[in-house]
């Protein structure tokens, strides 16, 4: 129905901590609950969340129904559930987006810092190698002191 894997169904139940009933012989039976909590859940891997993103999501929208036998909230209805975790949802991917934005804005950054850092370094290995070039030439007794080369003259 789902059109995914048996193993992927398991995993996304163990590790999602979806709830399916069983039968007596301890076969699983999806409700129509279970299967769109599931659609929504690969809605969301395919557009990048990935499982600790999509948990979140599902416990985020589950701590705001209570447990039937205290009694304080009624629980709300399965649609309700559904619209409230795909706003949670769609929120993680904007978040998850803007980071991502905000990466290649770093990486970008970097990029440059490194590019300037290269020029300098280049620069200053040049301004060494002519230092030493006029130690050398000084050494030998030719060219101009690196003395003066210092003082700019």
């Amino acid at each position: 129905m789902l059109g995914i894997e048996q193993h992927t169904l398991r995993y996304l139940e163990t590790t999602l901590k979806i709830k399916i009933q069983r039968d007596e012989r301890g076969d699983r039976m999806y409700s129509e609950n279970n299967l769109e909590t599931l659609r929504l859940v690969l809605q969301l891997k395919e557009k990048g969340l990935n499982t600790t993103a999509i948990k979140l999501a599902l416990e985020t929208a589950g701590e705001n129904e209570t447990v039937e036998e205290t009694g304080l909230v009624s629980v709300a209805p399965a649609e309700n559930n559904l619209k409230e975790m795909v706003g949670i949802a769609r929120r993680i991917v904007e978040q998850n987006e803007e980071l991502m934005q905000q990466n290649r804005r770093l990486e970008e950054k970097m990029a440059r810092l490194e590019k300037k850092i290269d020029e300098r370094n280049q620069e200053r290995e040049k301004k060494i190698d002519e230092f030493l070039n006029l130690w050398r030439a000084e050494q030998d007794g030719r060219g101009r002191s690196w003395l003066s080369w210092l003082r700019g003259k």
